[in-house]
């Protein structure tokens, strides 16, 4: 049997070796070298042009009843979906049923009016502000996997919500309610199920024989990989056990991937303004590109074009890419949670390493008063509310999590490749190679009991549809969201908390010091609101 499992296990095309160097397919190996038949693992291809240059299978489908994945296991593909479900809509824009510019509401009239319009344009590069339905889920204390959430429910949470995190078209921030959206769209437009929209559109033209939406979580797939999470060995059963689909939800194989890929080459299904719509990157509002299309990235690796998109649901990952120039296909399909992606190498692979030229560091410094010193130490958060940092002054030094800041000028500090740069008073920049995050001094945590026992009570959420419950323990915060075990809080700034997953807590307070409420903000809900009774 363990013979059988091993070459199973390892089994690929016939051809692969003597279509690349072994040294290639040597370096492939390596990056997968930790599944073996004890773990859960995946399955991988690789195309350039009309050849299959690599395809293997690693690991197992099924711990328990030892079953190995092979090159036609089904996976789920997680947000890689999100590609389908754009292309699906830019047929029906094509068709002249809809316009990009059209205001959602037009089809979707239950959508609150933010007094700014949402168009479908926005949902396609994620930059309508419409808050994460699976995060408002998560406040409610039923994050993913551990509800079944359908299109109907998702829909029902995001019409509930009363504010967006940002003005349309402003700023881009990935929500799978705006795929959701899209689904609702293409099946009240097209007056079918998005299932049978993508069967006639691409899954029957293209011969993606395996490839289907998971509309019924408990509907049997022959041959589908179970999902697992874990580390040292020990694994647990993640599955995805919901039905809302769009967004993600795809299973789909390494070889159909590499069918629907074909797409981005050979326009001849979907007509040359549907490909050319594909991979045309997002606009915001002040006319700055950003790098997502319609469900694609479109990005630069060592000067090469990269269309891609990864994808994460319960226990699955899954990573496709083309480089066009390469006429390169990459598919990684996998039923590991614990798999970190190898994108970059395959990349490397393939493309040569990319030279990153990195902003030259600072090699002249200045001494600073010991009151410039104190005027910039303090708690700062985040202008979006999801991160805290603080500056502190002693021994006549400023320091960060206990380490020395540098001084390049009054208005300037450096520490470790970040450049904290203060515009005003009470607000600075902190730029790296990534980008810049803004951040505005706040009060340090108020260590007083009775401020914070004035935070105890109930608070409720319309838009979350959920009541939490503040209590006092030793001088701490604790939360209670139900029956659920409760949470203990962190003090981050005054009035302002933290739990272990960073979820911010910042109450509100009337003139009179009152505690009237509380904004709750996750990476993609921000500032929803809760009422105290």
């Amino acid at each position: 049997m363990k013979k059988f499992l091993l070459i199973t296990l390892i089994s690929f095309l016939s051809d692969v070796t003597l279509a690349q160097p072994s040294d290639t397919l040597q370096q492939i190996d390596a990056l997968f070298s930790q599944w073996h038949n004890a773990t859960p693992g995946g399955a991988i291809a690789i195309k350039r042009g009309e050849k299959i240059i690599y395809h293997k299978a690693y690991g197992l489908a099924d711990l328990e009843h030892q079953v190995p994945n092979t090159t036609e296991t089904i996976f789920e593909s997680g947000s890689v979906a999100k590609q389908f479900t754009a292309t699906a809509i830019l047929l029906l824009i094509d068709q002249k049923k809809i316009s990009l510019q059209d205001d959602v509401r037009k089809y979707v009239p239950e959508l609150p009016n933010y007094g700014k319009v949402i168009t479908i344009q926005h949902l396609l590069n994620h930059i309508s502000g419409l808050k994460d339905w699976g995060s408002i889920g998560g406040l409610a204390g039923w994050p993913r996997t551990t509800r079944i959430y359908t299109l109907d429910l998702a829909l029902h949470i995001i019409c509930k919500q009363k504010s967006l995190n940002f003005e349309p078209g402003s700023k881009y921030s990935y929500s799978n309610s705006n795929y959701s959206l899209l689904v609702t769209i293409v099946e009240r437009v097209s007056k079918t199920t998005l299932d049978h929209f993508t069967d006639s559109a691409f899954f029957k033209p293209l011969h993606m024989i395996s490839t289907k939406w998971r509309n019924d979580f408990r509907e049997v797939i022959v041959n589908r990989a179970i999902a697992y999470s874990g580390s040292e060995g020990t694994y647990r059963q993640l599955m995805p056990f919901e039905n809302v689909h769009g967004h993600g939800g795809l299973l789909t194989t390494t070889n159909d991937l590499l069918r629907w890929n074909m797409l981005l080459e050979n326009h001849e299904l979907i007509g040359n303004r549907v490909a050319e719509w594909r991979i045309e990157q997002g606009k915001l509002t002040n006319g700055e590109k950003i790098s997502y299309a319609s469900g694609l990235f479109i990005q630069k690796v060592n000067g090469y074009q990269e269309i891609s998109h990864s994808g994460a649901t319960a226990g699955y990952r899954a990573w496709l890419a083309y480089y066009p120039q390469k006429k390169l296909s990459v598919v990684i399909l996998s039923n590991d949670a614990s798999f970190r992606s190898v994108s970059s190498q395959i990349s490397e692979i393939f493309l040569g390493k990319e030279s990153v030229i990195e902003n030259p560091l600072p090699t002249k410094f200045i001494a600073m008063t010991e009151t410039d010193k104190k005027s910039w130490a303090g708690t700062y958060k985040s202008q979006e509310g999801m991160d805290v940092i603080s500056l502190d002054y002693k021994d006549n030094h400023l320091l960060s999590n206990g380490n020395v800041v540098s001084v390049i000028h009054t208005d300037t500090l450096y520490f470790d490749r970040f450049w904290w740069i203060r515009q005003k008073e009470n607000q600075i920049i902190l730029k790296n190679q990534n980008g810049i995050n803004r951040y505005i001094k706040v009060a340090p945590p108020d260590a007083n009991i009775a401020a914070l026992q004035s935070l105890q009570g109930n608070y409720d959420s319309e838009d979350a549809e959920v009541t939490y419950k503040f209590t006092v323990a030793s001088n701490e915060l604790w939360l209670q969201i139900d029956s659920f075990p409760k949470q203990k809080l962190t003090p981050a700034y005054q009035n302002g908390f933290h739990d272990d997953d960073y979820v911010f807590y910042e109450f509100q307070r009337d003139k009179k010091n009152n505690v009237k409420g509380l904004l709750v903000s996750t990476s993609r809900a921000l500032r929803v609101p809760f009422t105290k009774r």
